[in-house]
């Protein structure tokens, strides 16, 4: 019987190039930043089982095998977003299971260097059925992941990202990210200018004081919140305005603030964009994609 030779640093090559092909690719398909000294820090990871395997106890390589993944993923793409974590995970998973197994295969099938372990790579009849199994599986779960992505990149394209100065002494900018709304039709009342929807948790901090404090008293329990603007500060009518909308069974309120400027930045560049801003206090995305939503006019005509 032979005795297969591994040589380690042909071994750390081959797996450090295949771990930097597709952490590359995986992030292109994901349109998230690439960083090489982050990318070189995962393929380092990478590189772990591989040592490992010539010096521990199988039962250690294989559950480092296990570990290893997650950490990779970690290190090239931090997030705080579990579900852009899980994507990436998934992601790498798949390309790892289909371009490495098919390297794997063709690189026995050609004999190349002597083949895997110095003998022909073959096929046992009463195995085969792993192939057409494993295939149909890892078509299946790229589909999942490919309507995963495409409906990630039609959102992509409606999303903008907004910077809005509210004035405040030390922290009066937020940048937020925001969704074209078409069904956004309200409009400030005094002056005309379209609204943009934002979620009171993100805004609140970057507010003056005059205006933090008003959002404390219950202006909502009065059917015409007007007088009590008034009788609190009129300062504030400058800067404060009451919109209306129609609720499931009666009438309500926005609280509706106007920002001394808004920035709307594209692909195209960065514009100043005319607008209202009205809070709400529920969570506009549940996977925090965006958190205002934007005036079909201020993408048609800028918001001018």
């Amino acid at each position: 019987m032979s005795v297969a030779e591994t040589y380690l640093d042909l071994v750390i090559l081959i797996n450090g190039g295949m771990d930097t092909l597709l952490l590359n690719v995986l992030g292109r398909l994901l349109n998230i930043r690439i960083r090489p000294s982050r990318i070189l820090m995962a393929v380092l990871l990478g590189e772990i089982p591989v040592v490992l395997t010539g010096y521990s106890a199988p039962q250690w390589t294989v559950l480092i095998k296990w570990i290893i993944p997650f950490l990779m993923i970690l290190v090239a793409f931090p997030t705080r977003r579990l579900n852009v974590f899980l994507k990436a995970l998934t992601g790498f998973w798949l390309l790892s299971a289909g371009l490495g197994g098919f390297v794997y295969a063709l690189w026995g099938w050609t004999q190349f260097d002597g083949g895997l372990g110095g003998e022909r790579l073959t096929l046992v009849i009463n195995n085969f059925w792993i192939i057409p199994l494993g295939a149909i599986g890892w078509w299946f779960l790229q589909r999942l992941w490919q309507r995963w992505q495409e409906r990630k990149s039609i959102l992509g394209r409606n999303i903008y990202d907004l910077e809005i100065n509210f004035g405040g002494e030390e922290h009066g900018v937020v940048q937020i990210k925001a969704l074209l709304d078409t069904g956004n039709h309200l409009r400030d009342p005094l002056t005309g200018s379209p609204v943009i929807l934002l979620e009171e948790e993100v805004a609140v901090g970057a507010m003056p004081d005059n205006i933090r404090a008003f959002l404390d008293i219950p202006w909502k329990d009065y059917a015409d919140p007007w007088p009590l603007l008034w009788k609190v500060n009129p300062i504030l009518v400058k800067r404060l305005v009451f919109i209306p909308f129609q609720a499931i069974d009666s009438q309500s309120w926005l609280l509706g603030i106007r920002p001394e400027r808004v920035t709307c930045f594209s692909n195209k560049g960065s514009r100043q964009i005319h607008a209202t801003v009205a809070l709400v206090r529920q969570v506009l995305s549940s996977e925090g994609e965006y958190q205002a939503l934007l005036h079909p006019e201020h993408v048609q005509r800028g918001g001018d």
